[in-house]
């Protein structure tokens, strides 16, 4: 994409803040909706996810399809994933491809995620380097080699907390316990457990 049609993307997205608008479930402008009525950080997340849904339709409309075998590294984002579970926990992977999480986030909890294909997003974290993979079992792990089982399906939910879904497991979610640990299918009713929600944090 080039660089008039990342400007006019980014313009799009000032305005609607400036107007008060809000997108509806079918993408529409919703007047009723005002983000300013929302936390710094739900803006911060619903503006990302409308940017990332620009970028990709953008690019999909000017190249007729779009896949790639790689990370796409001009969509990143440096960000914290927080869960409500328990007392509240940051993901975190750890150097030893360990993951949980851990109530006050350390340097192996910031993260960035990126878009892959349409609807697909890898995460890796910044510390340790290692990509956030999930198995056939349900049990997340970090690995220094990016395949099929690193890539989740990111939603936003109507609480405005997202669910990271495995592409290659079907009906397995990304999800912690009350205590921190990595759930194994413990993420399947994503609707009802808080520990599969995550909301995505900017800063510190």
């Amino acid at each position: 994409m080039d660089t008039m049609a990342s400007c006019r993307l980014l313009a799009w997205v000032i305005l609607l803040v400036a107007s008060g608008g809000c997108c509806s479930a079918d993408g529409d402008v919703d007047r009723g909706s005002a983000p300013a009525a929302r936390s710094p950080v739900d803006l911060g997340t619903w503006l990302r996810t409308q940017w990332q849904v620009s970028l990709q339709e953008a690019r999909l409309r000017g190249e007729g399809g779009w896949s790639s075998p790689q990370p796409i590294r001009r969509l990143v984002k440096k960000q914290l994933l927080y869960t409500p579970a328990g007392i509240g926990y940051h993901l975190q992977i750890l150097s030893n491809g360990s993951v949980r999480g851990v109530h006050q986030h350390t340097e192996y909890s910031w993260v960035k995620v990126f878009a892959l294909r349409p609807g697909a997003v890898g995460i890796q974290g910044l510390q340790s380097g290692l990509y956030l993979c999930m198995s056939s079992d349900g049990t997340a792990h970090g690995s220094g080699r990016f395949t099929d089982d690193c890539l989740f399906r990111e939603t936003l939910e109507e609480n405005l907390y997202s669910t990271y879904a495995s592409v290659s497991h079907p009906g397995l979610y990304l999800a912690l316990s009350r205590h921190g640990e990595v759930k194994r299918r413990g993420g399947m009713r994503r609707k009802k457990q808080p520990g599969a929600h995550f909301l995505p944090r900017l800063r510190e």
